[in-house]
């Protein structure tokens, strides 16, 4: 009894065709709801993998072992750095911003199903008859006992036809904001591939050094075994003895430090790479090694830093995004204007009641509490905000390219003068050898050169390496990294001259 009285009371509330309606309806826009949630990840992914790829093309993953150039590693590290990850997100969520603007510009349509259940107006139908009953506002009502209810399914559409320049503001502040976007991911492209060639010429420096550092140990001990055995003949003071030990124990710790040099530095270059572990050989030919510096003048460099550095074009480019965003703050002040249509698939007698109606709305502001003022003073601040940045990021740029010049300039003078003293050095250490053996010169005397050649050995070795680092330091200075990267991969490649 108590089921039969629920569908009787149901029955009275919403009959069965409307039931069926509301419920058909309601599966459909759950439907196009599901569908339109469906977002491909790997194209989203993909609009900024485009970017990055551009510049330095995709690799193979690596393989654990493998012997590892420089250009690889590179490659390696603008395929699976996180960080280019997170930069390539904020340019996937401007280009999103940008389809946001886009649609302040276009009509919204959704349809809006309803189902109004009320009392019984007491002016209506004789109460316990089935009729119709009109409100006030013209809407059509069923009346079912002491229940009346209307069901209606419109779809309706609104668009923005004025809002004084503000939506395209919006649009031109979100287009220069993608493009400050993507050289900020360029930009952070260039910084990981250069921490890379960094790391990775620091880790050939400390395995050259330990290489130095072994080859001394053995002349070491092999002199110190010379040294034993002369004492052991009465050839030699137990001070002697005494101080090649040292000079052999402290070249050993030496050695253990640059050991664990390699090992620290082949950690970060993993973590900068993408990998787990990074243990196979690394080649010593080097980007460095197949790019030619064809000796601009500092103003040179300093233009082409201007011209290609993707921080300052940034910098530049929030400039205009700030600007777009102060004329859009403007706009609030004038009018706007909207336009809402409503068509109707389905209404409590269709017949009589209106199919569709339309309005036209216009908002004038005339008083809201300081809130405009106080959008247009913060976006006046964010403008000046934005020029400071850009003359501090100009500034940055020049003193970049200023100290990577002076220190490129100051290596190639360090090189030459090193390669003199370690052939000087080694002189010094024959002939104090010859004179010890001549009895014209003490222990001492061979164990300082063996210390001199030592140091610099490790001297020349590591300006060297330095001044490869700084010579990619200046093709980070001036913007051409990546592109100076990869054309080194394939053939001899110059740094770029002025357009």
């Amino acid at each position: 009894m108590n089921l039969r009285a629920n569908e009787r009371l149901s029955e009275r509330i919403m009959p069965r065709p409307h039931r069926r309606f509301i419920f058909s309806t309601l599966l459909l826009c759950t439907w196009l709801f599901i569908a339109g949630c469906a977002v491909d990840q790997k194209a989203e992914v993909d609009l900024y993998r485009r970017v990055l790829d551009g510049r330095v093309a995709a690799t193979q993953p690596y393989v654990e072992g493998e012997s590892l150039t420089l250009v690889r590693a590179m490659t390696l590290a603008n395929q699976h750095n996180e960080q280019l990850g997170l930069r390539g997100e904020d340019y996937l969520q401007s280009l999103i911003a940008k389809n946001r603007a886009v649609a302040n510009f276009l009509p919204t349509v959704s349809f809006q199903p309803s189902f109004t259940i009320e009392q019984r107006a007491r002016d209506g139908a004789p109460s316990g008859s089935t009729g119709s009953n009109t409100t006030a506002s013209g809407g059509s009502y069923q009346d079912s006992g002491k229940i009346s209810y209307r069901t209606e399914a419109p779809i309706v559409g609104s668009m923005n036809l004025f809002r004084g320049g503000g939506d395209i503001a919006n649009l031109q502040s979100a287009d220069a904001n993608i493009e400050r976007q993507r050289l900020l991911l360029l930009d952070a492209q260039s910084t990981i591939l250069l921490n890379v060639a960094q790391v990775y010429l620091q880790v050939l420096r400390s395995e050259r050094a330990v290489e130095v550092l072994r080859n001394s140990v053995s002349l070491q001990e092999a002199r110190l075994k010379d040294v034993k055995d002369q004492f052991a003949n009465q050839l030699a003071t137990k001070l002697a003895v005494a101080q090649t030990q040292a000079q052999v124990n402290g070249t050993r710790a030496t050695l253990l430090q640059a050991q664990s040099d390699v090992r620290n530095g082949r950690h970060t270059l993993a973590l900068l790479v993408g990998v787990d572990t990074i243990n196979g050989k690394l080649s010593e030919q080097s980007v460095t090694d197949a790019v030619s510096d064809p000796k601009h003048t500092l103003t040179d460099y300093e233009q082409m830093a201007l011209d290609r550095r993707e921080d300052f074009a940034a910098a530049r480019a929030a400039v205009v995004s700030a600007r777009a965003q102060v004329d859009a703050a403007f706009a609030q002040y004038y009018p706007s204007v909207s336009l809402n249509v409503a068509g109707f698939l389905y209404r409590e007698f269709y017949a009589d009641a209106s199919k569709w109606n339309a309005v036209l709305l216009a908002n004038v502001p005339i008083f809201s509490a300081g809130v405009i003022e106080a959008d247009v003073r913060s976006a006046w601040s964010r403008l000046r905000q934005a020029m400071l940045n850009e003359s501090f990021v100009r500034r940055q740029v020049l003193n970049d390219v200023r100290t990577a010049f002076e220190n490129l300039d100051a290596a190639d003078r360090k090189t030459a003068e090193f390669e003199q003293q370690v052939q000087a050095a080694k002189e010094a250490l024959d002939q104090a050898r010859a004179a010890f053996a001549n009895q014209l010169a003490i222990n001492l005397d061979v164990l300082v050169a063996q210390d001199q050649v030592l140091n610099s050995e490790l001297q020349l070795t590591g300006v060297r390496f330095d001044r490869a680092v700084f010579l990619l330091d200046l093709t980070r200075a001036i913007g051409v990294l990546p592109e100076v990267t990869m054309q080194a991969a394939t053939r001899p490649a110059t740094l770029p001259g002025l357009p």
